[in-house]
């Protein structure tokens, strides 16, 4: 499975102003206990599970702050059979005045997570969970093809397939010798323009460096996250120490806002 990562670390205050909104229960039996909070003062939540102890029994409206969280592959209520997933977030829920914060420093969150569907970022993550973005070495580019509600390859005005965007796919270099084990590939998504711009100077073995991450959930039998990135630069380039500029949008939530 490409892409099949354990968990990623989640910086709470990037997913915007959370209050309590109650209790739910979640999992494959209806077991797992969550917090749902509204985010921002608007009707859109978050369901996490929180650390041992918390206490269901507070207000309503009640202000709280999300440290130490993590997304991880949880399991789905529904299409068990067919092996899908979901993501589940956790961490440990405090009232807003607790001093505590998170473990990691603030610099360690340098990509962005996102939804699936309209890539709206819905918090800041920590790609070195997932793998060392200096240790990637390219084998494959694929074009992805845009499909029409048939399923069919969408096509353009001149009968051409309409190409979505690039896989560029990698070998991790340090796991490089483990040939048999297919999660130790990478897979990152870059759009046409860009892909197009880039493979004009490319070859098998080339050492690039991902910039302006985005993590998606996928979650099926395929692989469990989605990536996409604004651009790849060479290994022995200097890479920017910020995400692009375009990587930051503003949510329904909460801007997720870039390090200064």
């Amino acid at each position: 499975m490409v892409n099949k990562f354990g968990s990623l670390s989640l910086q709470g205050k990037s997913v915007g102003k959370l209050t309590f909104a109650g209790r739910n229960l979640v999992g494959a039996n209806a077991d797992v206990a969550v917090a749902m909070l509204n985010v921002n003062n608007t009707l859109n939540t978050e369901n996490v599970t929180p650390q041992a102890g918390f206490d269901f029994s507070m207000s309503f409206g009640t202000p709280l702050k999300l440290i130490d969280a993590k997304i991880i592959a949880g399991t789905a209520r529904s299409n068990q059979r067919n092996g899908a997933r979901v993501a589940t977030k956790t961490g440990t829920l405090l009232p807003t005045s607790d001093a505590r914060t998170d473990a990691l420093p603030e610099e360690e969150y340098d990509a962005v997570f996102v939804s699936g569907k309209d890539k709206t970022p819905h918090g800041r993550v920590r790609s070195a969970d997932a793998f060392d973005s200096h240790d990637l070495v390219l084998f494959r580019v694929t074009p992805n093809y845009k499909t029409d509600n048939r399923g069919e390859v969408a096509r353009d005005d001149y009968d051409e397939p309409i190409i979505s965007n690039y896989q560029f796919n990698f070998i991790q270099h340090s796991k490089s010798g483990d040939v048999g084990n297919d999660d130790n590939i990478v897979r990152i998504l870059v759009d046409p323009a860009e892909s197009e711009r880039l493979q004009a100077g490319l070859k098998p073995g080339d050492k690039l460096v991902p910039q302006g991450l985005k993590f998606a959930f996928a979650g099926n039998d395929a692989t469990d996250w989605t990536m996409y990135a604004d651009t790849l630069v060479a290994l022995d380039e200097k890479a920017p120490e910020k995400p692009a500029p375009n990587q930051i949008k503003s949510t329904n939530n909460q801007p997720v806002k870039e390090k200064g």
